[in-house]
């Protein structure tokens, strides 16, 4: 039983640092890719929307957005979960829990320009 354990938890640590490594260059919240696409006095509503596409929730003025939410869907955890589910352990839900992460991009604007952002992080 310890030895079955033991196994789970290794390939639930290697699955998750290859996910770790692949996601690392793709991921257009990550705080390298916000800074380089999301210029302050720079960056357009438009050029945000085709980046991130449409906001889940938006703020907007007759002369154009003052800030807008997204709600970032982390997939990032799928072979974590996958892992996890073949720990043979009471509790394994509540590990798979842990690991559970939640973001929100706040993207503020001024005169039609990006004047600010802000990724918000939280376990779930």
């Amino acid at each position: 039983m310890l030895k079955k354990l033991f196994l789970s938890i290794l390939v639930m640590l290697s699955l998750s640092a290859c996910e770790t490594i692949q996601s690392a260059g793709t991921d257009k919240y990550s705080p390298a890719a916000l800074k380089e696409n999301l210029k302050v006095g720079v960056t357009t509503p438009d050029e945000v929307r085709r980046i991130y596409g449409e906001p889940d929730m938006r703020s907007d003025d007759p002369d154009g957005p003052r800030h807008w939410m997204y709600s970032v869907d982390d997939t990032k955890n799928a072979l974590i979960d996958s892992a996890i589910s073949f720990i043979p352990v009471y509790g394994a839900s509540t590990a798979k829990n842990a690991v559970t992460e939640s973001r929100q991009l706040f993207v503020y604007f001024k005169q039609n320009r990006v004047s600010d952002y802000a990724l918000n992080a939280s376990k779930r």
